[in-house]
């Protein structure tokens, strides 16, 4: 973030400083203490001017009112300082050296002012000394020492005058002035406490409110501004390259591959690789640029100013983008382990038509873009890449509809055994669009995950699927697919098992079909929530197998129960000699772990005599029959239903 940004912002807090707010309390009251002492110091000249040498009043008031002309010149200066810096220490021994010559003087006046054969004057001269004291405690009290030295450096001399003359009042008076000064001490103590209490308070309070603006503000691991501050001030240079009539650039970066080295090496790597990957992106920035952290291994880069027109703006702020990708070139050390890491950055130029967070939409958009083609490189966001944000745009506002209108609905296509009898079937969601007709998934499910509507579709199929398999009289097994982000909601097992409840499907009949990617993503909160389920009777199967990571490590460790072979190695089987060496792997490996396995997208009688003489476990695909609604299902099939379903 630059500096001039978080100057900005309305943000910002001081916090206060319990030593330079002492130091600002007690000089804030030099002005009216040195008002009181030129009064008093006039009256007591005088009061004591019949009984007392002119001279020494004159010399007397002289010295105090100096004293008071200097502490008025050093208030001055003080005044010149930063309100909100912290106050050199200086400062304090200035004060403190002034407060307790001020009460020397007052000191002095008690002893060369005291008239020996005058009792009235003497108690007047003990009063003025008393009631300066008492002033002293509630402008001073915020430094004790400054306090304590001017009551004693008063009083003192005055009481050592009492004792000095033979007067029938002069024990009276020296008892009276001690218990004063003991009890002016006191006050000056607990006042200073309470002014120290108070701000304590007041800085704890403070520091507390600093930290949670901070932590609104910035990422705890990586101290770069967090996404609110970034569009706060991505918003601010929108808005300036819209006056001065030139472009800037956001990137939108992502460390290529990055929860495979967090789920190997542990997240406490994971972290210091996200620390250094921040320190390597910053590196490649001028001081005018900004970057931040969105969470995970997201990164965002603002450039205000890139050219004056989009083409040299463009091609400045791609140069820009691959010198910070080349940088990731050289591995990371992180905790003894050697790390390679790419980035992938999407780039979208302002000012246009967009706000912030539209313009950061945008540069995910070509940042993904770069993944899609093989990751390790730099897009900028076109024309062409508007258009498919804003299909993507009405998709997800169709699938909003589709929840509440209840135009989704669960196709079914069978599974069958090497008899070709019917064992079961795979539930397919499909959208009864308004307009469009029936929609296949494939057109609307990465709207759907990348918006977050898939867990609500995903409870939806769960349900209906659940609805209609406690409906079959044969034992028929049902496979459903689920989601990552469904998968790796807290809830899932307990929402799972309220659905059981109400729908009073049997579980044993139930299969959950998860990717490879999902099984190992987080391999332990997999496993725990498998065996959760597992022992309600549920069994497992990794969908699409042999197209992610194939793995024996996690195959071993995961509670799974059937591989679906991918449709991809299915499809011309008996004439490709590789997709032959795929499947049979497969099929080996599946069979030594004792795993069912099922084969998918089989179409021609060739690939099904392939696999069964593979001795493949379970059948599915168009050779048998297309994916049906319900009620075709179970009628093409003369399956009876334990209700009617109509």
């Amino acid at each position: 973030m630059t500096q001039a940004a978080i100057e900005e912002l309305p943000a910002t807090i001081e916090l206060t400083d319990v030593k330079s707010e002492q130091i600002r309390i007690l000089y804030a009251a030099i002005p009216g203490s040195l008002f009181a002492i030129l009064v008093c110091s006039l009256i007591l000249s005088i009061a004591q001017w019949q009984v007392v040498d002119h001279a020494t009043i004159i010399a007397w008031f002289s010295i105090t009112n100096l004293l008071s002309l200097l502490r008025l010149s050093m208030f001055q200066q003080f005044e010149h300082q930063q309100p909100n810096r912290l106050v050199d220490g200086i400062w304090a021994q200035r004060a403190v050296i002034t407060s307790l010559l001020s009460g020397a003087t007052w000191g002095i006046g008690g002893f060369f002012l005291f008239p020996e054969h005058d009792p009235a004057h003497q108690v007047f001269l003990a009063f003025v000394i008393s009631g300066m004291c008492a002033g002293a405690i509630t402008t001073l009290s915020s430094i004790i020492l400054a306090a304590r030295g001017f009551v004693i450096f008063a009083i003192l001399p005055i009481v050592v005058k009492f004792n000095l003359i033979d007067s029938e009042f002069s024990l009276a008076m020296t008892i009276m002035s001690i218990l004063f000064v003991a009890m002016i001490l006191v006050s000056a103590k607990r006042l200073n406490l309470t002014i120290l209490q108070s701000l304590e308070f007041r800085h704890q309070r403070e520091l507390a409110e600093q930290t949670i603006r901070y932590q609104a503000q910035y990422d705890d691991l990586t101290n770069l501004p967090n996404r609110r501050l970034f569009l706060a001030t991505l918003r601010q240079e929108m808005a300036k390259a819209e006056r001065h009539q030139r472009y800037g650039a956001v990137f939108f970066i992502d460390l290529d591959r990055f929860k495979s080295v967090n789920d190997s090496l542990g997240h406490a790597v994971g972290d210091d690789l996200l620390i250094e990957a921040a320190q390597k992106i910053s590196a490649r920035l001028r001081q005018e640029d900004s970057v931040g952290r969105l969470g995970g291994d997201e990164f965002v880069v603002l450039l205000p100013e890139v050219g004056l027109d989009p083409e040299s703006a463009g091609s400045h702020a791609s140069t820009i983008a691959d010198e910070m990708r080349l940088l990731f070139a050289e591995p990371f050390t992180i905790q003894g382990h050697e790390i390679h890491l790419t980035i992938s950055i999407g780039i979208a130029l302002f000012p246009g038509n967009v706000g912030a967070d539209d313009l950061l939409k945008f540069a995910d958009v070509a940042m993904y873009r770069a993944k899609s083609e093989g990751r390790d490189g730099v897009r900028l966001f076109s024309a062409e890449m508007q258009e498919a944000v804003n299909q993507q745009r009405i998709i997800e506002k169709g699938l909003r509809q589709a929840l509440a209108n209840s135009e989704f609905e669960l196709y079914f296509q069978g599974q069958y055994d090497a008899n070709n009898r019917l064992i079961g079937a795979e539930t397919l969601l499909r959208w009864n669009h308004p307009e469009r007709g029936v929609v296949a998934p494939g057109e609307f499910i990465h709207v759907a995950e990348q918006t977050g509507l898939i867990v609500p579709i995903g409870d939806w199929v769960l349900r209906s699927a659940c609805e209609q398999l406690q409906l079959f009289h044969a034992d028929l097994r049902l496979a459903v697919n689920v989601s990552p982000r469904q998968f790796s909601d807290p809830a899932f097992v307990d929402n799972l098992k309220r659905v059981l409840l109400e729908t009073g499907a049997d579980p044993r009949l139930l299969t959950l079909e998860i990717t490879e990617g999902l099984a190992i993503g987080d391999i332990g909160h997999s496993i725990t929530t498998m065996n959760a389920l597992k022992k309600l009777g549920i069994k497992f199967s990794v969908d699409d197998f042999g197209t992610g990571y194939s793995s024996l490590s996690y195959l071993h460790q995961l509670p799974i129960d059937e591989l679906k072979i991918d449709q991809s190695f299915v499809r011309n089987i008996s004439t490709s000699p590789e997709n032959e060496v795929i499947v049979d792997t497969i099929i080996v490996m599946a069979q030594q772990l004792n795993l069912t396995i099922v084969a998918e997208g089989i179409e021609t009688p060739e690939e099904l005599n392939y696999l069964k003489l593979r001795q493949c476990d379970y059948f599915q695909g168009y050779h048998f029959a297309r994916p049906e609604p319900f009620a075709q299902f179970y009628r093409n099939r003369n399956i009876k239903l334990l209700s009617a379903h109509e």
